[in-house]
């Protein structure tokens, strides 16, 4: 078996200054030093208090930027994206990682790895029976799993030796989703207590899968309705009948915190519903495994939009599940809200290009620059989103409306106006 690791590799202050020159810039910071607010005359930008890189994806990043640095002449490899991203994951493909799955991966398997080779698993952590092929293999395993998304994996394995069937609210194939649920029903070797027996899971999608989970509960729905509406999001032999009498509840750690609170009530009304308060109880546990970080930035976002806007821009990668919440969230407040992944997206003042979740496609908005003047404009960002696209989004905001920023130092090299 190769080696393990998750910690540094010591070389922190090492690849700083390279991982800086890529991801931060100084446009960005200028706006933090001054209130988060930068006035340009006919525009007015708006920065939420906490937006963009958050401390477990800069934890990923910086390892991945040590791992290159320590095996210099070894094969890289990550699992899937290290993080939902496109410029970081792009940045990893120039220091020579390759993927083994997801979006960027160029169809190396598993078998054609060895002792030689490392391999990097991302940010949302990686499902057991991959890192039981990967062990099998004798690669050197580096780990970048975020801290927070390891809580959830504790609490879902103490529902699995508890005898509760583990409810997660998330995404079905979100690769944390799918990380952690492998925790409940298969031995991870590299955690310190064992699972002891297999655990039954549901994956509770949004409010009407919950919905449609309280009815079985209650009684008013049958199994076969149940399976039905849940195809593809159960554990393998999951009989409701004796799957759903004792359930725990956590959550993908990137989801809208106020939704999570009510797919919560609205199965603990189900639980009382059919157990009686007693009874629910002692048969539903629930847990707040929202992460810190989504929370910070999704209250953060609520205390921008209380201001006037006239739409709010939201960068970051169209497969990242707190961009996505974060945008929902400005527009269920009433605001224009629109998830770019780049400043390349602000087409003109006359066409945007953005995420439509219904179609699941980027589309181009026509007419999404605001008549009047001066235009006040917010700008946030998901916690995968590093400052540089930020400040790219920024600069060719200030472009579009024919102001200038202030004069800076030299900005980092990832941080280029656009022409």
């Amino acid at each position: 078996m190769g080696s393990f690791r998750r910690i540094s590799f010591g070389l922190k202050q090492a690849v700083r200054p390279e991982i800086e020159k890529v991801f931060a810039s100084r446009l960005v910071d200028h706006v933090r030093e001054h209130d988060f607010r930068l006035d340009l005359g006919a525009l007015q930008l708006r920065l939420p208090r906490r937006f963009g890189l958050c401390h477990g994806v800069e934890r990923a990043i910086q390892l991945a930027h040590e791992t290159r640095l320590h095996f210099p002449d070894a094969r890289l490899f990550l699992t899937d994206e290290i993080v939902h991203n496109p410029a970081v994951n792009r940045r990893l493909q120039q220091l020579g990682y390759r993927y083994l799955g997801g979006g960027y991966a160029d169809g190396t398997t598993i078998d054609a790895l060895g002792p030689d080779d490392v391999v990097v698993l991302p940010a949302f952590g990686a499902e057991t029976p991959l890192i039981d092929r990967l062990r099998e293999r004798g690669v050197q395993l580096v780990d970048t799993t975020c801290g927070e998304v390891m809580t959830v994996w504790k609490r879902v394995r103490e529902y699995a030796r508890d005898g509760f069937t583990t409810a997660i609210h998330g995404a079905p194939q979100h690769q944390e989703t799918r990380a952690t649920l492998s925790r409940a029903d298969h031995e991870d070797p590299f955690l310190p207590q064992r699972l002891g027996a297999r655990g039954a899971w549901i994956v509770v999608r949004d409010i009407g899968d919950a919905r449609a989970l309280a009815r079985f509960i209650a009684g008013r729905d049958g199994a076969e309705t149940l399976r039905e509406r849940f195809d593809g999001c159960l554990s393998p032999g999951f009989d409701p009948a004796s799957d759903l009498r004792r359930v725990g509840i956590a959550n993908q750690t990137t989801m809208l915190a106020g939704e999570t609170l009510k797919v919560q009530e609205i199965v603990r009304l189900a639980f009382v519903e059919r157990y009686g308060e007693q009874g629910a109880a002692t048969r539903l546990r629930l847990a707040d495994t929202v992460c810190s970080a989504t929370q910070d930035r999704q209250d953060a976002l609520l205390a921008l939009i209380d201001e006037p806007l006239d739409l709010l821009l939201v960068v970051g990668g169209y497969n990242s599940a707190n961009t996505t919440h974060l945008a929902e969230l400005a527009r269920t407040h009433g605001v224009a809200a629109f998830h770019i992944e780049a400043a390349q997206c602000l087409h003109d003042r006359r066409t945007l290009h953005s995420w439509d979740a219904a179609a699941r496609r980027e589309m181009p908005l026509p007419g999404w620059w605001p008549a009047h003047a001066p235009v006040c404009i917010g700008v946030a960002a998901g916690a995968s989103t590093p400052d540089a696209r930020i400040g790219e989004v920024l600069l060719r905001l200030a472009q579009l409306a024919d102001v200038a920023v202030p004069t800076l130092d030299a900005e980092p090299a990832g941080v280029a106006a656009m022409s």
